[in-house]
């Protein structure tokens, strides 16, 4: 007979906007921490948006992010159409947010958004233009910033202070300035922006590799022969280290950007507070692995040759050019000793840290843990089950983009409605 109990390792309850629940067969030893405690998950469908010959409302030219308010309702970010559409619990219409123009609350060049704790929506507007908007999606006013003091990059996370945590943003200098330069250029930037105050703040530099040196310059040739244009490009590498974020409820930041099973916890004034992980090494690259990643990169670039560079003012033939240097760089590639371990991260509405791992030989799915911010593990889905969302909401919502068989944009939106163990 089975009993009921929760899976934490620790007296605290589980968040109950999972719920997991554990079944298990008679009372066993406590798995070694390197050990997988496989999880089946139960998820049912709730709705689907985004068709063809749908409502006009659901013709989405991009989705570029999606977002659940503190309601369930869903925030679809299309910057093609330069609007976000609101959707309720079950899918239907509750309103358009932005819209292009030059109007009060329009957009011009919409490059990223986020809900803020309060309820209100911001947009950031390229180059240098913050739009708010009230919980409701009327406009409320406009922010300006010098875009020569630092941008945003698309990805957006807001604090419970009201900052904004960013990272990818351009770098711009003004025609008289001179470019500083930084010491290791190679890390990536964290940065943090205020709604309101110039300039931004670096919150954390994250690690990552040197860069590779350079390889042979990409050149294109008209057909007299003649170079047309040279870039001098680094020496492709294969099986770098991604960067990884996550917000918590509280405003520290889940941060990955290591080959191996480590998630950093950010505080509030850019130190490291804390971190999680567990016992599992990264997958040494061998011969086998090096021969079938430059197979999938050369089978990649050969899908290049069917796409048709047009409107780009670039010179005739350009495109093929550029594959065939592409494959000259994919047989020159280097590889990393080690694969990440950590394909993928993201921490759902209860704070709970859901953690791909990279699949075998760096190819397909892996298995996705479940861990609290204070380190206790939880278990393991299955790399048939389901993904990290595009978005986690409350009450088990998750939220995936994706494409339809004729490549039209959708949202698919499920509940994640309980987590058991087979036992």
């Amino acid at each position: 007979m089975s009993n009921r109990f929760a899976v934490r390792r620790t007296s605290a309850p589980l968040p109950a906007t999972l719920s997991i629940l554990l079944l298990s067969c008679g009372d066993g030893p406590a798995a070694d921490a390197a050990d997988d405690v496989l999880l089946a998950p139960a998820t049912e469908e709730v709705y689907t948006v985004g068709e063809y010959a749908g409502e006009e409302w659901e013709n989405f030219t991009r989705v570029g992010k999606v977002a659940f308010d503190a309601s369930g309702n869903l925030h679809i970010f299309d910057p093609g159409a330069m609007r976000i559409v609101v959707v309720d619990q079950d899918g239907d219409l509750l309103r358009e947010i932005g819209g292009e123009g030059e109007g009060p609350g329009e957009l011009s060049y919409p490059f990223g958004f986020e809900i803020l704790r309060d309820g209100r929506i911001v947009i950031y507007d390229f180059p240098a233009t913050w739009e708010l908007y009230d919980p409701q999606g009327a406009f409320v006013e406009e922010v300006t910033f010098d875009v020569f003091e630092g941008a945003p990059g698309s990805l957006l996370m807001a604090r419970p202070d009201g900052r904004i945590v960013t990272r990818g943003g351009v770098r711009m200098v003004r025609p008289d300035q001179e470019s500083e330069e930084e010491a290791d250029p190679h890390l990536r930037d964290i940065e943090l922006f205020t709604l309101g105050s110039p300039g931004k703040e670096v919150l954390y530099r994250a690690w990552n590799l040197e860069p590779t040196e350079l390889d042979e310059e990409l050149t294109t040739e008209n057909e007299d022969g003649r170079r047309e244009m040279s870039v001098a490009m680094t020496r492709m590498r294969s099986f770098e280290p991604g960067l990884h974020l996550g917000m918590l409820s509280d405003g520290r930041l889940a941060v990955v950007d290591s080959m191996g099973y480590r998630v950093k916890l950010i505080g509030l004034d850019g130190s490291v507070v804390g971190a999680v992980g567990r016992p599992i090494a990264p997958e040494p690259v061998t011969e086998a692995i090096r021969a079938a990643e430059r197979e999938r990169r050369r089978e990649a670039f050969e899908e290049l040759a069917d796409i048709h560079m047009e409107g780009l003012g670039l010179v005739e033939g350009l495109g093929e050019q550029m594959r065939a240097n592409q494959l000259a760089q994919v047989d020159n590639m280097v590889f990393t000793e080690a694969i990440p371990v950590i394909a993928g991260m993201g921490v759902d509405a209860g704070d709970l840290i859901w953690v791909e791992r990279t699949g075998p030989g760096g190819d397909g799915p892996g298995l996705i843990d479940i861990l609290t911010a204070d380190g206790a593990y939880i278990g393991t889905l299955p790399a048939d089950g389901p993904r990290i969302p595009d978005a986690f909401g409350p009450d088990g919502l998750m939220a995936y983009i994706e494409t339809d068989e004729l490549d039209v944009p959708v949202v698919r939106v499920i509940r994640l409605a309980g987590i058991e163990s087979p036992g």
